[in-house]
């Protein structure tokens, strides 16, 4: 367990920045556009059942089926982050939307090649009445991984949050900029990588009839050829309980995807300082770790399920109240300070989302590992990951585009006249020059996109849970023959 949620935690770590931190730092220079331009760097991991079949197949037998991908993933990751430290945070200062999004892209890769195989691993690494804590292993492990990138490197990277609290004389940077945490990180995986590859060992014990697997906890699984494990992918596709299970994970994340994704943006463009959000996501940091645990004990019972739906219909909401809050919150706040009322109060709507996004991902984790079959290694499980990680990352580049193009922004100044003028959707498309600014005007906002997208994706949420709580216990309900395409043939 401990080596899953430290293999699960340093697949985090990219993640954490492409998905969380990084957008947060490019909000200065860039479009929402440009930020869902770089959501493509996330697309890897949600099309990594591509290739699974030759990550089961492919391997050394001496060195062990999963480490021949688990060493060379990660030290490969390790030697990129090293090489490109520099590079980076001088694309980043230069809000280079295509190479950022190329490098990240390339880290993602290896992250969700290498998540394949640990998703194998996790299978025959625990026995089999223990395999439902493999979930609770890859929630804790990620949300290490995620929050250190986002959470952490987001308050140690804002000069003026160090400068408040970690600092006895102003600095213009901050303890971490993005070059330093990527080499820290760098040297990190290499350690770890080379002490998995000298200290542990795969166990090949041949498998029992029960599907126990003998002493040490891990089994020996079936040898596939990559043909067949297409195969195996393209026959489980086709069972009727995984395409209705597929339609569910494809649309779920609708309902509160624009509110989660462009809130904390939206709070920076309404002045609010980044110092204030870092100290923010600072304090809830160990709260979100504790949630996890409590949300993995959860989601691992008889019927995982009944909670995702619980935290189906308390994300939902919780996508609706966080809307209202940064509609209503004041502009130009510098610290937590000066509006503790209106910080609290979203400190507690993110720490609500946190805890029902962690139960929601568990509780499907565990459905996945007793439904999963364990004669095609991770490649079940890659294909239900896939499915829901296309679910979120589908959608963005069309989400950030539409609240940029649902957004009317009218020229203002003192002569009236300057009404005529024409102005861009996008905040950023005019600093360049535009009709109104060249008339002596500016470019005021009259109708944010962001409110209109984001409550009408709630509505259409609501909509979608109608059916979910009716096919959600159906799903649960069948046998675990209707999920194995070996099974159903016979």
């Amino acid at each position: 367990m401990a080596l899953l949620v430290m293999l699960y935690a340093m697949q985090g770590v990219p993640l954490g920045l492409t998905l969380g931190s990084m957008p947060f730092l490019l909000q200065a220079n860039a479009s929402y556009t440009a930020i869902g331009i770089f959501s493509l760097a996330s697309y890897p991991y949600s099309f990594k059942l591509l290739w699974s079949p030759i990550v089961d197949s492919v391997y050394s037998r001496t060195f062990g089926r999963r480490k021949s991908w688990v060493v060379p993933i990660q030290l490969a990751s390790a030697a990129l982050m090293l090489m490109s430290a520099d590079w980076a945070e001088q694309r980043l200062k230069e809000a280079d939307i295509v190479s950022i999004t190329s490098l990240f892209f390339v880290l993602v890769l290896l992250a969700a090649t290498q998540d394949i195989a640990v998703d194998g691993w996790a299978l025959t690494l625990l026995s089999r009445h223990h395999i439902g804590y493999a979930s609770t292993c890859q929630t804790v492990g990620m949300n290490i991984g995620y929050f250190s990138s986002f959470t952490v490197f987001l308050a140690l990277n804002d000069a003026d949050f160090c400068n408040k609290y970690l600092r006895a004389s102003p600095a213009p940077e901050g303890h971490l900029t993005l070059a330093i945490y990527l080499r820290a990180w760098g040297w990190a995986y290499t350690a770890a990588t080379l002490l998995i590859a000298a200290l542990k060992r795969e166990f090949n014990f041949p498998a029992m009839e029960d599907g126990e697997a003998h002493g040490k906890g891990e089994g020996e699984e079936r040898e596939v050829g990559i043909r067949e494990a297409y195969g195996q992918l393209w026959s489980v596709v086709r069972l009727p309980a995984v395409r209705k299970l597929a339609l569910v994970l494809l649309a779920f994340r609708l309902g509160m995807l624009p509110a989660e994704l462009a809130a904390p943006l939206k709070l920076l463009e309404k002045g609010v300082s980044k110092e204030a959000l870092a100290g923010l996501v600072l304090i809830e940091f160990p709260c979100e770790l504790v949630s996890a645990v409590v949300a993995g004990r959860w989601a691992a019972s008889s019927s995982p399920l009944k909670p995702w739906l619980f935290g189906y219909q308390a994300r939902l909401v919780m996508a609706a109240v966080v809307t209202a809050i940064v509609y209503q919150f004041p502009s130009g706040a510098n610290s937590l300070g000066d509006h503790p009322w209106w910080f609290g109060a979203l400190a507690a709507a993110g720490l609500v989302t946190s805890f029902t996004s962690t139960l929601m991902f568990t509780a499907l984790g565990s459905f996945y590992n007793r439904i999963s079959d364990p004669d095609m290694g991770g490649a079940y499980l890659t294909l239900l990951n896939t499915i829901a990680n296309m679910g979120v990352v589908l959608p963005k580049l069309m989400l950030f585009a539409l609240v940029d193009l649902l957004t009317a922004r009218t020229c203002v100044g003192a002569d009236p006249s300057l009404s005529a003028h024409a102005c861009p959707h996008s905040r950023t498309a005019g600093r360049a020059g535009n009709a109104c600014t060249r008339a002596g005007g500016e470019c005021a906002v009259s109708r944010d996109g962001y409110y209109a997208l984001s409550y009408g994706a709630v509505i259409v949420g609501a909509v979608l849970f109608l059916w979910f709580r009716r096919i959600m216990p159906r799903l649960e309900a069948l046998p675990l023959d209707q999920w194995h395409a070996k099974k159903r043939r016979q």
